[in-house]
């Protein structure tokens, strides 16, 4: 190789460089070194350090070009491949993404997990993903992204991927069918995700949660069936909230009544169709006509009589226990120990639940409301 030499006076040097921006001397050496098909060892050494030593000082444009004509070349040095793969421009980085069969797995997790569209694209062709990488592309790729990943048959659907997959707004929707065909999602899935099912996968979960409620009592050897605890005031001052002007208060006590986070119970009232609202409010011991009371009241403004009457059927047929079971699963998929203390993510079949101490208030409202119940 003539053109590239270890003899320092024929480079010009990184002041040189930096003080002139038309001197592209990586750019230039990147077009000598692609302009021969083979080099032997030396020049690949001599030209690999001159690039990783010119690349941080390459503008954009230059490093692009690099990336876009080195890629392809047969005696292109791993490291520097390694060094473009890893580059903060989204068009420097792609084409050796796309094009390079060895990449680090902490390379291709980094690109992963920067969401852009067009690199996880990319690394989702890689021949062999290893299970973080796949968990970065299932937790930031978009639903194209995920697309792929669906119809690659050599990909392990693991538990950690599926729940990852599965706390993707739309994902369910759109997959939900496929990871059920390719056994990929479980009970505890269905029931931990219920509000982002579809209506049949719904019934699934509903099932497999008075399933799991029958195996719990049976494994107790208890024929008393699980009851809700929580006491009356409680209950009270929650209806009296549900039937205020204010969504937002009662989504906020409902949050903490059931120890999950405001957006959940918030979705709950405002978007969702109203299966998630039902079973929480028969997990809290709600009666029918309050619940019912409660469900015309935040839903009947975005749904048909014949909705709200299958859902009071939803509130009537299950029972407590499978209620409450699908609401601890909520619990552990929706919280974290970042939002909540560990200790408020107590089992809604125990006896006893942290309490917030209510203002005078507060208690004034739930006795006049203990009032008008025994007059009425």
């Amino acid at each position: 190789m003539t053109c590239l030499s270890d003899n320092s006076s024929s480079v010009p040097s990184t002041s040189r460089r930096a003080n002139s921006s038309s001197d592209a001397v990586l750019l230039t050496a990147t077009e000598l070194f692609v302009s021969r098909e083979t080099h032997d060892a030396r020049e690949i050494a001599i030209y690999r350090e001159l690039a990783l030593n010119l690349l941080p000082q390459t503008r954009i444009e230059d490093r692009r070009h690099v990336a876009s004509i080195l890629v392809r070349h047969p005696c292109a040095p791993q490291e520097l491949l390694s060094a473009l793969a890893a580059d903060e421009d989204t068009l420097t980085a792609y084409p050796v993404l796309r094009n390079t069969a060895y990449l680090s797995e902490e390379i291709l997790t980094q690109q992963a997990r920067s969401g852009a569209d067009s690199l996880c694209k990319a690394i989702v062709e890689q021949s062999d993903l290893s299970a973080p990488v796949l968990q970065a592309l299932a937790e930031n790729g978009s639903l194209d992204v995920i697309s792929a990943l669906m119809n690659r048959t050599d990909v392990n659907l693991s538990d950690a991927l599926v729940a990852s997959l599965c706390k993707r707004p739309g994902v369910l929707a759109m997959f939900g069918d496929e990871l059920r065909n390719r056994d990929a999602i479980s009970s505890n899935h269905l029931m931990g995700h219920f509000c982002r099912l579809s209506g049949e996968m719904r019934n699934e979960a509903i099932a497999a949660a008075e399933l799991a409620n029958l195996v719990d009592l049976t494994r107790s050897g208890s024929h008393k069936p699980a009851r809700a605890v929580f006491k009356p005031r409680l209950l009270n001052h929650l209806h009296h909230s549900a039937m205020a002007d204010s969504p937002d208060e009662f989504a906020r006590e409902l949050a903490y009544a059931l120890s999950l986070p405001e957006d959940f119970t918030r979705y709950a009232l405002i978007r969702d169709s109203g299966e998630t609202l039902a079973i929480s409010l028969k997990a809290l011991g709600f009666k029918s006509a309050r619940a019912g009371q409660v469900m015309v009241r935040h839903l009947g403004d975005r749904t048909s009589l014949g909705n709200l009457r299958t859902l009071i059927d939803v509130f009537r047929n299950i029972t407590d226990g499978a209620a409450m079971i699908l609401v601890n699963r909520w619990i552990s998929v929706e919280s974290t120990a970042a939002d909540k203390p560990s200790t408020q993510h107590q089992p809604l079949h125990q006896d006893s639940r942290p309490a917030r101490k209510p203002t005078e208030t507060l208690w004034q409202e739930i006795n006049d409301i203990e009032k008008l119940l025994r007059i009425g």
